[in-house]
């Protein structure tokens, strides 16, 4: 290992990442106090333990250690270039920008294809069994936001988000796919041709995930994260009082992101699968923390910052949708510091 190999660097992240005990969050923070991997290597367990939440035995830091590591690294940038996948950090300009602000972002991402610096990205996700209504106002909303330079980013799952893909695909727009996986391979296999289309129209998959892991339930929950942590904004299409479009909604609140989602109306509002998006845009405070079950940070944001107030805006058809891009476009100038007083930094919660 080459011990000048600086900690906030591809290889330096995934090298620490590679180590036994070191999480992402860890990761930053030796990164943050320590600017090369001799550094890292050479310190004294005092100075570990200011960045190590619980710090390792000795044996962890032997070179032998040191070296499996690197070589672990190694292999991930010999694979990544294999599949065509770049890998970055979150110091590097590619890195997206929103995503750099969230409180437990990435250290490192992998990206294949093309993936435009700049903040114009939105989210859009919802149940994986849209109704007529819930098809309908995805297509036209997704397809009203790609027309208008907005990059459309969904999680490539049956129903809403590939509903969503398709419309950006449709508009010649730009659409981005966030696995859970590691991007040798695609998850849900029945939408590896909608996956091909989306590098081939110029668009991405991005993920978290190095190769070899598997989209299991945890990691799909990690990744609902990546969504709205991308996004000036999130689009709940459609989704009912549980399931994993309700933890994309809890993340976009929590990082402090604008929350949307269309009202149903007559017999579609009937419809067991509205009554997620009827409960975010018609009721606030307790009462909504009570019927989605939130706990810890998430219920007291809803009880204290959405006490009065419905955390989602509400789309009642198609004279709001030129208030919905005026919200996402304002968002691309508020300073970030209104971000941040609402973003909470609990780990437990993800």
């Amino acid at each position: 290992m080459n011990p000048d190999i600086k900690c906030t660097s591809v290889d330096g992240l995934l090298t620490l990442l590679a180590i036994r005990g070191i999480g992402p969050r860890a990761a930053e923070r030796l990164a943050k106090r320590f600017a090369t991997l001799g550094e890292v290597r050479d310190a004294s367990p005092q100075q570990l333990a200011r960045s190590l939440s619980k710090f390792a035995t000795g044996e962890t830091w032997e070179d032998r250690v040191w070296e499996r590591a690197y070589s672990r690294t190694r292999r991930i940038i010999e694979k990544a270039h294999q599949h065509s996948v770049r890998v970055l950090a979150a110091s590097d300009q590619g890195y997206p920008s929103w995503l750099r602000e969230i409180p437990d972002r990435p250290p490192v991402i992998y990206v294949k294809g093309t993936l435009p610096v700049g903040r114009r990205f939105v989210a859009c996700i919802g149940t994986r069994e849209p109704s007529l209504f819930g098809d309908r106002v995805t297509r036209r909303i997704a397809l009203l936001l790609a027309e208008r330079g907005w990059s459309i980013v969904s999680g490539l799952a049956l129903g809403v988000d590939a509903v969503a893909h398709e419309a950006a695909l449709a508009a010649h727009g730009h659409t981005v796919a966030v696995l859970a996986n590691g991007l040798e391979s695609v998850y849900p296999k029945r939408n590896a041709s909608l996956a091909a289309r989306i590098l081939d129209s110029g668009g991405a998959w991005l993920s978290e995930s190095s190769f070899g892991t598997p989209a299991i339930p945890h990691n799909l929950i990690r990744r609902d994260r990546l969504q709205s942590g991308m996004s000036a904004g999130t689009i709940v299409m459609q989704t009912g009082l549980r399931g994993g479009s309700m933890h994309t909604v809890r993340f976009t609140l929590l990082q402090g992101r604008k929350l949307f989602a269309p009202v149903p109306r007559g017999r579609h509002a009937e419809e067991e699968k509205s009554k997620g998006v009827l409960a975010l845009t018609q009721r606030c405070g307790a009462d909504l923390g009570n019927l989605l079950e939130a706990q810890g940070e998430y219920r007291r944001l809803l009880e204290e910052v959405y006490r009065d107030k419905p955390p989602a805006i509400p789309l009642n058809g198609h004279q709001d949708y030129s208030a919905l891009v005026g919200h996402l476009n304002d968002a691309l100038t508020v300073e970030s510091e209104s971000r941040e007083a609402l973003a909470v930094s609990n780990p437990s919660l993800f």
